[in-house]
């Protein structure tokens, strides 16, 4: 079959022998390290030779749904309590008409969660892995397209926000009106390669890792908060995303939040938000 072009609808992602659902966007990139190389006596590099650790990465977004057909990354993060410090590995193929792209051995680097207003509740993660690797006898054909079944997909409306500290410096949002929602976990790791070889054996989460959340809502029942202790008040952070009948179907729980920053932004013929900012560390 001749093939002019590959359309996003002609494209499934695997992570292993299972196919995510839900994918709104993808990106491979390989990075290829070299090492110069100058002659005495010359003013140019006149070598480039491989250096080590060629590496790829991986960005899914996705739409978090109340239950799809297939494998959702963030329900299996959540499922396996692996934690997002562990040195687990996961292999992902991208296969389309043209053949299948293999990333092996891929680590995560990057975590995700983004809801918003009139926009349906995302996530995004990244990883890093072996060099990706086309083997055109993986290509899938029409035969192979099929569609996702959803029960729903999680709305802003349905996301519940509830911080606890041992202070004065929580926040409940059960009666307020999000207007957006970020959680960020960023994950860099160190590679650890043995003499010998090139490809690193293991990908090390890098310490202390830190992760922030940050929401705001319209300024109804909002209370004044105190941000004047010395000491920081750390306490536990609750994101609940439920589904249209209010039942919780999946939920991310942080300790050791603590209030970094409040904002209230008021403009012209527009609402006033009040935003808050949190961080907490990564201890698992």
């Amino acid at each position: 079959m001749s093939i002019q072009r590959i359309h996003s609808s002609e494209v499934q992602v695997f992570a292993g022998s299972s196919r995510i659902p839900a994918v709104q966007s993808l990106n491979i990139s390989t990075q290829k390290p070299v090492n110069d190389v100058r002659r005495l006596g010359a003013l140019n590099v006149t070598e480039r030779v491989l250096g080590a650790n060629p590496s790829s990465t991986l960005d899914i977004s996705i739409l978090l749904t109340t239950g799809a057909t297939g494998i959702d990354p963030f329900y299996t993060h959540q499922a396996f309590h692996a934690g997002f410090l562990n040195t687990g590995k996961q292999d992902f193929t991208i296969k389309d008409f043209a053949g299948a792209t293999t990333v092996s051995g891929a680590s995560l680097t990057s975590y995700s969660l983004n809801a918003s207003v009139g926009e349906l509740v995302n996530g995004a993660t990244s990883y890093e892995g072996s060099p990706a690797s086309f083997n055109s006898e993986g290509a899938i054909s029409f035969d192979n397209q099929s569609n996702d079944n959803f029960k729903g997909f999680f709305r802003p409306s349905h996301v519940q926000v509830t911080t606890t500290t041992d202070g004065d410096e929580g926040i409940d949002s059960t009666t307020l009106n999000i207007q957006n929602l970020s959680l960020n976990v960023d994950l860099p790791r160190q590679t650890k390669i043995r003499l010998g070889s090139r490809t690193p054996l293991f990908r090390y989460p890098e310490l202390p890792a830190a992760g922030s959340l940050s929401f705001s809502v319209l300024k109804t029942r909002v209370t004044g908060v105190n941000v004047t202790s010395m000491v920081c008040e750390s306490g536990v952070i609750k994101i609940d995303l439920k589904d249209d009948d209010d039942n919780s179907v999946i939920d991310f729980l942080v300790s050791g939040c603590c209030l970094e920053s409040i904002e209230e932004s008021t403009a012209l013929d527009d609402n006033t938000t009040v935003g808050f900012n949190y961080y907490f560390p990564i201890i698992q």
